[in-house]
């Protein structure tokens, strides 16, 4: 089975690289100084688990049509790239392809299947906090470490399964739901909390978790989240977001959300894929979520200031 990895960052160089680590054919998609990185030094990855390792024997380009079609493509870009990104794997992406999506949100998938045909897309949650520790490298710190994927459709699948076997046999827990809304939308409720306040205050965990108001903050971004989520006719199990905050306080506390990471380095937020895409649902259905407005309308500000930088320095 060959892999492709659509984003060599946090979750796409951790997973990918125990999938090339085990021997399974990997090609990596990155770019810039990563890029050049990877093809001079291969893949370093410091973990927790398995520990320090490097990759060598796999494919490392910037180019489609280069890495060709693969059984698997592991879709891990950042969604402010969709736009791009989706068009670009399409040479990769053959008659039997599945492209699993692993990104932040709850509605990648959609997006992806109008390119691709729902038949070759699934959606996926990655349970994980890594990142680029510089180029050609991934820090994973943190996290059960564990992917969950299913089919947009809610229906068995014999592909997904054999899937799940290639990952398990690489030392990657992954694992098959049977609906995937579920798994996406209780990460949801922990990722627009974790992300969105970790981003918004520029603190760990640990630091948000130790003051009453932010804890607060935090506890009720969640419970806006799963009022939403209900009323959309999401199955969530009753108590989620007490269940979501729990497993947050258990983690490690000098942890930061992806986007707080994005922040201070000056990228991009996914700011309209999480605490956006609450604010802006919750309008259309009449759920109120003044929390995740504000989040939202605050670090619009920092995406927006930070598209105008990147716009400036490439022309």
């Amino acid at each position: 089975m060959r892999f492709g990895i659509m984003g060599t960052g946090g979750v796409g160089g951790y997973f990918g690289g125990l999938l090339a680590r085990a021997g399974l054919p990997v090609c990596f998609i990155a770019r810039g100084s990563h890029l050049q990185a990877l093809k001079e030094h291969g893949l370093h990855v410091v973990s927790i688990e398995p520990g320090g390792f490097n990759v060598r024997d796999a494919v490392f380009t910037d180019d489609a049509a280069e890495a060709g079609p693969c059984d698997v493509i592991l879709y891990c870009v950042k969604t402010p790239a969709n736009d791009s990104a989706i068009p670009f794997i399409r040479p990769m992406v053959g008659d039997d392809s599945v492209v699993i999506s692993l990104q932040n949100g709850v509605d990648n998938g959609e997006l992806l299947a109008g390119e691709y045909g729902e038949e070759r897309v699934m959606e996926g949650a990655a349970y994980v906090f890594s990142a680029i520790a510089g180029s050609g490298r991934i820090h994973q710190t943190a996290g059960p470490r564990r992917i969950v994927f299913g089919g947009l459709a809610g229906k068995s699948s014999p592909r997904g399964e054999a899937i799940v076997t290639a990952m398990r046999e690489a030392g990657v827990d992954a694992h098959l739901s049977a609906d995937i809304r579920i798994e996406l939308w209780n990460k949801f409720i922990l990722i627009c909390a974790v992300s969105g306040m970790t981003a918004l205050t520029r603190r760990p965990l640990g630091e948000i978790l130790g003051y009453e108001g932010t804890a607060r903050m935090a506890r009720e971004v969640m419970r806006e989240v799963y009022r939403l989520g209900l009323t959309m006719g999401i199955p969530l199990e009753p108590g989620s977001d007490a269940a979501n905050y729990r497993f947050m306080a258990q983690q490690d506390p000098s942890g930061k959300g992806s986007m707080c990471h994005d922040v201070e380095a000056g990228r991009r937020l996914e700011i309209d894929a999480l605490n956006g895409y609450v604010s802006r649902i919750g309008r259309a259905h009449g759920v109120a979520t003044p929390l995740n407005d504000y989040i939202y309308d605050t670090l619009k500000l920092e995406d927006l200031q930070a598209a105008r930088r990147l716009a400036e320095g490439a022309s």
